[in-house]
């Protein structure tokens, strides 16, 4: 086997975005969102529905429509499996899974196929997660090495613990934000990840890369626009033999767009974008990344 070192670059990722909340939070309508702009006005959205047609509820909402496929029991990893590739061949440009609690605890799912294990051998114990969890492993490395970017919707629930207050007496405390139901693991395995609270704000849990958290939204729902910012993400070449040449490009169309703010003064043009709420009061226009300065420029809607 030949190997190959190359320079890194960011270029072509395939992102796995997780979104988990309780019912009716939207998880359904802003994985649509972001996976229509995600792909653009015209680009192939297939859903895989396990939420018994539920899935067909946002068809005349979402811009450009989408499709779906019908994921009925048995809910075990191979049929989700099975799926992914359904939606890989049609020629999707992103795929939905709403949703993937159903692998863990739905019908002939993981904790089902462990129940059933220990029903059959008569013992109890660790032996009977061994198959179920290796089916659950190969579904996740599937995940991982598909061809199309993922948004992966989990059902949710609050989680409850026990406490002894100062006189002994045993309290029941309810965590402050939810649990996706599925492996306490599998999130771990995303680029990123995102609680959907009761008034459809998000709760960012996890992001990849510095640059990716200023692709959600810092107050308000999910939309399009912030599946396309995530898809700039996706694109921007950054490190690599040009890194240092973009950096520099982009500064210069930074600088020549806001001219009339700053006539050639850093001081000005910092605090013009600071006024303009584009950059933060511990960012500079001498510490900006690529990435930034591209969402900069976005954000004042200029190439």
């Amino acid at each position: 086997m030949t190997f190959e070192i190359k320079p890194a670059t960011r270029q072509g990722v395939k992102p796995l975005i997780g979104l988990f909340a309780e019912s009716g939070c939207g998880k359904t309508m802003s994985a649509l969102l972001l996976a229509r702009g995600f792909v653009g006005p015209t680009g192939k959205v297939v859903l895989i529905d396990s939420e018994s047609g539920r899935g067909n509820l946002y068809a005349d909402v979402i811009p450009g429509g989408y499709q779906t496929l019908e994921l009925t029991e048995p809910f075990t990893p191979a049929r989700y499996i099975e799926a992914l590739k359904v939606v890989e061949d049609s020629g999707a440009k992103i795929g939905i899974i709403d949703s993937v609690s159903h692998e863990w605890e739905g019908i002939s799912g993981v904790l089902d196929m462990a129940a059933d294990s220990e029903e059959k051998s008569g013992r109890p114990g660790l032996h009977n997660w061994k198959q179920p969890k290796l089916e659950h492993a190969q579904f996740v490395q599937r995940m991982l090495r598909s061809p199309i970017p993922w948004v992966v919707c989990m059902r949710a629930k609050y989680k409850t613990r026990q406490k002894k207050d100062e006189r002994g007496k045993t309290q029941i405390l309810k965590d402050d934000f939810t649990s996706p139901i599925q492996a306490e693991d599998f999130i771990f395995e995303m680029t990123c990840h995102a609680e959907i609270l009761q008034d459809h704000s998000l709760r960012l849990t996890k992001t990849g890369h510095p640059a990716l958290a200023e692709c959600f939204p810092k107050e308000g729902p999910l939309c399009i626009r912030h599946g396309e910012l995530i898809a700039k993400w996706c694109e921007a070449p950054t490190a690599g033999s040009n890194g240092k040449d973009d950096l520099k490009s982009l500064k210069k169309r930074l600088w020549e767009v806001t001219a009339a703010h700053h006539n050639g003064d850093p001081a000005k043009l910092n605090q013009h974008l600071w006024d303009e709420g584009h950059q933060s009061d511990t960012e500079s226009i001498e510490t900006l990344t690529a990435d930034r300065i591209t969402q900069i420029l976005e954000k004042l809607k200029l190439p």
